[in-house]
């Protein structure tokens, strides 16, 4: 009968916490926030091709990089970690409501004189002893146990939106990256255009000097110009180089290898429609980010610890023991057969430290700092957003202007060409019109880069970036040209 009831006991107060414990259903699918069509913004990449830092380069787009950040990032890897572990703290505190089985098994000998409880002595003895035993005992405080189990649940589904958390920042960074290569290369092939323009121009320069219709001092300036862009390629070259570093530690990839972007274009890519007000934007982040949920979950843990804390020093400590045990006895050439032996109890006690109180006062201390980790954390969140949308917001206005400068640029550029040739214009009104123009290509290229990178964040502050969502974007993109 009392094993019954510490099985029964035990499964009847493990499913009471663990139904109290339950962790909420999945939450709501997010939102859609992406426009209906996306802007016709497209730039080439047509640059000369790029040499490998040694010995090996490796064509990669948006999709796969997203794919292998998923796969190999050690950051998410490390966060997948940690669930494990908090899922075997809490399998740990619901176990420790069941009995500890413990079977034992002795065995004693005994020869020589005995000794009667007078202290008189027996005549010589000679006995053998078997004792197999199996016991059951059950120890604890009910009140801890339940807040144990409670916090270490709370923590499990903190560790679960962490990782969601990890998971989405890792997206984020890998797309940011990606794009921070894409433009390097454009950087690149702005820098090549420009010492191919200055080569062309010195060639001219000199057939003029030749001619007798050109001075020196415009040679002498095409060739400083000439060097100076050529200093560019190299820094540009370098910058493409490290972006390329930088995306393979994101990736868990050898450095060694050179990563190029496998598309030809860069896209003006609209992922949150430009319409929403800053209040919806708002919300949705407070609603939908995992590092928020799983900050509000922890101050849930913080709180049950101090329950466990509080139990823990005042709560009754109840405990119970049942022992059943065989005994087979060989005594001076008499054998007896198996007897059964059996022992059972019950208790409860009560025990007050005083360190209790000091405990006490640290769990409160740290269920305080909880909460304000999660103001900490809100007020972040809020900042991610305004700062992302604001950035979103200026680089769309800064693309058409951009736009407008650079046709304007390669106007006044081709004016000043045709006027050099027909003796009306310098060499240096040459030298300052590409200038012009190289100026406005990196502005422009860089704005549409920056509205990109501006919207993967701001998706992601928002909370509702995902593969599957940066897949799709980037999968509704046209396909890479054939190198």
């Amino acid at each position: 009968m009392g094993r019954i009831w510490f099985s029964g006991g035990s499964v009847v107060l493990a499913s009471i916490v663990i139904g109290c414990a339950a962790s909420p259903g999945p939450p709501p699918p997010g939102p859609s926030v992406a426009p209906a069509t996306q802007p016709a913004v497209s730039l080439d990449l047509n640059g000369s091709p790029i040499a490998p830092m040694y010995r090996e380069l490796l064509a990669i787009d948006l999709p796969t990089v997203i794919r292998v950040a998923n796969a190999r990032n050690l950051d998410i890897e490390r966060a997948r970690q940690q669930v494990e572990a908090q899922r075997g703290r809490y399998e740990s505190n619901v176990e420790a409501i069941f009995p500890v089985i413990a079977p034992s098994i002795a065995y004693d000998h005994f020869q020589g004189v005995g000794q009667n409880a007078n202290g008189t002595l027996t005549t010589p003895v000679h006995f053998d002893n078997l004792l197999p035993a199996i016991s059951i005992q059950w120890i604890l405080n009910p009140g801890m146990v339940v807040y144990d189990i409670i916090a270490s649940k709370r923590r499990l589904e903190a560790s679960v939106q962490q990782e969601q958390s990890v998971t989405l920042d890792t997206v984020r960074v890998a797309a940011v990256q990606y794009y921070d290569l894409t433009l390097a290369q454009a950087r690149l092939q702005v820098a090549e255009q420009a010492v191919s323009e200055a080569q062309e121009l010195l060639r001219i320069t000199q057939l003029q000097v030749r001619a007798g219709t050109g001075l020196p001092a415009d040679e002498v300036r095409a060739q400083a110009q000439l060097a100076g862009f050529q200093q560019d390629v190299v820094v540009a070259l370098n910058d493409f180089y490290q972006a390329s570093v930088a995306l393979t530690l994101t990736l868990h990839l050898d450095p060694v290898v050179t990563l190029v972007p496998a598309l030809r274009k860069i896209d003006q890519v609209m992922l949150v429609r430009e319409d929403l007000p800053i209040d919806e934007l708002l919300a949705t982040a407070v609603k939908y980010r995992p590092d928020l949920q799983a900050i509000s979950t922890l101050i849930l843990a913080a709180q049950a610890d101090t329950g466990a804390t509080v139990w823990g020093g005042f709560g009754p400590q109840l405990q119970a023991g049942y022992t059943a045990n065989g005994i087979k006895a060989s005594i001076s050439g008499h054998h007896y057969d198996w007897k059964e032996q059996q022992k059972a109890g019950v208790g409860a006690s009560f025990a007050l430290s005083l360190s209790t109180f000091g405990n006490l006062k640290t769990a409160q201390a740290n269920e305080r700092s909880a909460g304000i980790d999660a103001e900490r954390q809100f007020d972040l969140v809020r900042a991610a957003v305004v700062s992302a949308q604001q950035n979103s917001v200026t680089n769309a206005k800064l693309i058409p202007v951009a736009k407008q400068q650079l046709d304007a640029a390669q106007e006044a550029l081709r004016l000043t060409q045709a006027n050099l040739q027909a003796g009306t214009a310098l060499v240096i009104d040459v030298l300052q019109a590409q200038n012009t123009v190289d100026d406005a290509q990196l502005r422009y290229v860089t704005a549409v880069v920056h509205y990109d990178q501006s919207q993967v964040n701001l998706l992601a502050a928002l909370g509702l970036i995902d593969r599957t969502t940066v897949l799709a974007v980037a999968s509704s993109q046209p396909a890479p040209a054939t190198p």
